[in-house]
């Protein structure tokens, strides 16, 4: 059965052939813009399409009652993952509860699982000793958080919470009271970094000047390197030594012809503290400016720094102790020393 349409088009057709080859093709230009509009992302029409949102188990939370509240405070303004199929989709990957990702494996994680941004992280739950004496007990609960965009991989918050009570349960409890109040913060952070990106697009800036990147084998180009005047080490942070944490940090620094630091970006994070003690660290370093042919250069360079929880005093008498016996047990004949034979 005909259209209306149609029968128009073939009325017309019979007297003037041209007028209805072109009204036909107004028709399907117009069916074509209807098709179109239909198929446009939920952003353009006027809206704004769900955050696609994965919240991954977190490492140290076996019955996983961590992860579940987090997804449980997930407002309606997130598309929450379904939980087995990010469990499934972080296997794929070869992800298994590493915190101290490169940019580059951020993304890559983000994109396995098909979302915007992922949480993860690391709970932890010890006894500790308090008082003078040490004879006071008490438990604290920890939590770090990780809000990641998949976008750029990059650390857009880390936050970390803890609660102290007498009874292990008990600290837990506030713990997880902590994290329902605190979830507000992190849905904000998100959404945030979402419109920070929507702007970005708007309004596209023109690309810095390039600068060259500072290598192992600048030599070859005729480049002398910069020479820093002295090593700083960056401290290593309380979170961190809470949660027992060792890690990496990375970071993009640009050393100017000046003799000064201008931007850091961090391109690995380890988050406790960590990215924030190196980026300060990195902005203290005073150097001799790299040249060519005489020439004062500004270089982008990589900046590694290598985190681990140092002893404690009670940790450094017992490794000086072992020592000891280590030298005493050197010095004795092998006669001497338990488990060993003279040489015939």
């Amino acid at each position: 059965m005909k259209s209306k349409g149609k029968r128009q088009i073939s009325k017309v057709k019979n007297f003037c052939p041209r007028t209805a080859a072109r009204l036909q093709s107004v028709a399907w230009r117009q069916l074509f813009l209807i098709f179109a509009f239909c198929l446009l992302p939920f952003d353009f029409v006027g809206g704004q399409a769900p955050v696609r949102l994965a919240i991954i188990d977190f490492v140290g939370d076996g019955s996983g009652e961590v992860s579940a509240l987090l997804r449980q405070s997930a407002t309606a303004e997130f598309e929450l993952l379904d939980n087995d199929l990010v469990r499934a989709a972080t296997l794929g990957a070869g992800y298994f509860g590493n915190l101290n990702l490169s940019r580059d494996e951020a993304r890559a994680l983000g994109q396995s699982l098909g979302c915007d941004f992922f949480v993860i992280g690391k709970t932890l739950t010890t006894r500790r000793l308090a008082g003078a004496s040490g004879e006071q007990a008490y438990f604290e609960s920890l939590a770090g958080l990780f809000l990641v965009e998949t976008r750029t991989g990059k650390l857009i918050l880390f936050s970390f919470e803890s609660a102290k009570s007498e009874t292990e349960a008990a600290s837990k409890e506030k713990l997880k009271t902590i994290l329902m109040q605190a979830w507000p913060r992190y849905a904000e952070t998100m959404i945030a970094a979402r419109k920070r990106h929507a702007t970005a697009i708007e309004n596209l800036q023109p690309l810095p000047p390039a600068v060259e990147v500072l290598t192992d084998d600048l030599a070859a180009t005729g480049i002398q390197q910069p020479f820093f005047y002295q090593r700083l080490k960056p401290e290593y942070t309380e979170q961190a030594d809470l949660a027992g944490v060792t890690a990496t940090v990375e970071l993009e620094a640009v050393f100017r012809e000046d003799g000064t630091v201008g931007d850091v970006e961090v391109v690995k994070w380890a988050g406790f503290g960590l990215d924030e003690s190196a980026v300060a660290t990195v902005k203290k370093l005073r150097f001799k400016p790299a040249e060519r042919d005489g020439k004062k250069l500004t270089l982008q360079g990589l900046v590694r720094y290598n985190f681990r929880r140092p002893l404690s005093q009670a940790e450094r008498q017992e490794e000086t102790e072992r020592l000891k016996r280590s030298l005493q047990d050197i010095k004795k004949p092998p006669s001497q020393i338990p488990g060993q034979r003279p040489k015939p």
